[in-house]
């Protein structure tokens, strides 16, 4: 069996829109990743962000859109770009309860027009067009409904200054997550990646990431981080999985690495940030009780789950014969699936597709506000070089595989995915623009007309009829014959006095 096939061309389109899904604790490095993500990208006007930002408003002075402007300005910028497309939720953070619970606000953000939605840490940095690589990369797991999520690299050593990818040549070495573990509480967790080689193309994977993850929004929309999982980390990933995959998605680890993570930790500004929302939050409890509901415990206390539960397109026990894991008991059965998965068919459900978003189920935390409609806050300007550090830290060398010939080395999807959709998409927008041109022509040539019906004067080259002309001519005629009886009436009243 085969996955269902994308849906549409907009994997090759300049204009699709691609939504950011990003959530900071605390964290200045937010702005730069913001920024990374428009300096980066191929067509940054198609690049939207939603920001859910956790502050304390009394000891952390910045914003992540002050900083984002003020990091523009560096980059020489007179004004603070693409602000029409950022969306920013500030809560307190004093009310975080756990980065579940923050990516779950995130999903307001989530427009209907948004083609592509991508989740990633507030700490990131990007390939050099990574949007077109990413656009790409989908298309080759030739699946309406894939995933791609692993582990990221490292800023620090895997990506040039220029944006070029560091890491692992000539193998092209991936991280590749290949085996759970039991965490905390009992639940599954993703174990730590080991590495992969040689990928050809995208490789179907039994686990997903919260660092980050690209798919088309409906995934966003059918299965949404549930915001009920409070406090709750280990766990996050797998059950995030189990959800998706019963859903009829598909993860795949990417065959090349293309989003970076600043892994630093001990700096000044971070000390007592990055681990206040930690402890034991009260909603624990009840997360633990949805999570043990979700995959099937024996003995758990069933509770409703609405739009997070399981899917209807795939079962737990297809999942385990898939996996070799079983998340009722959170046992790892079988070691020699990895690498060796092989796709589970399902019956579509096309409604999926056009699904729109589950309204968020409580009081939105914070204040939804659109960066373009109000001055971004005032900052200090420290936090604008605490941001900046992360990509200081990059390499200035470049690799060993050039930058293009990486590219050449990416390769493709399937002709009728890629190219053919390619070049058909290049004749509809030249149509288009000849069409533009036509309709500009035409309206050129009638406002040329309207001139010269209000002068009575023919353009130059126009062409004059014969009808035109007799009509003239008898104009004339009856304008003198008047004229001249008109003469004659007033002489023979002059005779008479």
């Amino acid at each position: 069996p085969k996955p269902y096939p994308p849906k549409d061309d907009s994997h090759v389109r300049n204009d699709t829109k691609i939504h950011m899904l990003l959530s900071a604790f605390r964290d200045p490095r937010c702005g730069q990743t913001v920024a990374n993500s428009f300096l980066r990208a191929r067509h940054p006007e198609r690049i939207y962000v939603g920001i859910v930002q956790q502050n304390l408003p009394d000891k952390d002075k910045f914003d992540c859109i002050s900083v984002y402007c003020a990091l523009m300005q560096r980059e020489g910028y007179t004004s603070c770009p693409y602000l029409e497309n950022l969306e920013i939720v500030r809560v307190d953070a004093k009310e975080s309860k756990g980065p579940i619970w923050a990516r779950a606000i995130g999903a307001v953000m989530v427009k209907p027009d948004h083609d592509f939605c991508m989740q990633v840490d507030a700490h990131v940095d990007f390939m050099e067009h990574y949007d077109v690589a990413l656009m790409k990369m989908w298309a080759m797991t030739e699946n309406e409904y894939g995933v791609l999520s692993t582990y990221v690299g490292n800023v620090k050593q895997d990506l040039s200054k220029k944006g070029h990818v560091l890491i692992g040549h000539p193998y092209y070495e991936i991280p590749f997550i290949c085996k759970t573990i039991i965490g905390g509480y009992g639940v599954v967790r993703n174990d730590q990646a080991t590495g992969a080689y040689c990928l050809p193309r995208p490789h179907l994977s039994f686990t997903w990431a919260a660092g980050w993850s690209f798919a088309k929004c409906h995934f966003e929309r059918n299965v949404p981080n549930d915001p009920f999982l409070e406090g709750m980390f280990d766990g996050e990933e797998f059950s995030r999985m189990i959800r998706l995959w019963t859903h009829g998605y598909d993860v795949y680890t990417p065959h090349r690495p293309v989003v970076f993570h600043d892994y630093t930790h001990g700096r000044v500004w971070q000390q007592g940030r990055e681990s206040t929302w930690n402890g034991n939050p009260p909603g624990l409890s009840y997360a633990l009780e949805r999570y043990w509901s979700l995959v099937d415990k024996p003995g758990a206390q069933k509770v409703e789950l609405g739009a997070y539960g399981l899917g209807a397109q795939r079962s737990i026990d297809q999942y385990i014969d898939f996996a070799g894991i079983d998340p009722r008991t959170s046992k790892f059965l079988n070691n020699d699936k990895c690498g060796k998965l092989k796709y589970i068919s399902f019956k579509e459900d096309l409604t999926k597709i056009h699904a729109t978003m589950p309204t968020y189920p409580t009081n939105l935390p914070g204040n939804l506000s659109k960066a373009h409609l109000e001055p971004p806050p005032n900052i200090e300007d420290k936090y604008v070089s605490y941001a900046h550090e992360m990509i200081t830290i990059e390499k200035d060398q470049e690799p060993p595989i050039s930058h293009e010939r990486q590219k050449e080395e990416f390769g493709s999807p399937p002709k009728a995915l890629w190219s053919d959709l390619t070049r058909k998409v290049s004749e509809e927008r030249t149509k288009r623009r000849q069409r533009k041109q036509h309709i500009q022509h035409q309206s050129s040539d009638h406002s040329n007309i309207k001139n010269e019906n209000s002068t009575g004067i023919k353009g130059h080259g126009d062409t004059v009829t014969l009808t035109e002309i007799i009509l003239a001519v008898i104009l004339t005629c009856g304008v003198f014959y008047v004229g001249k009886e008109l003469y004659y009436t007033l002489m023979e009243t002059k005779k008479d006095d």
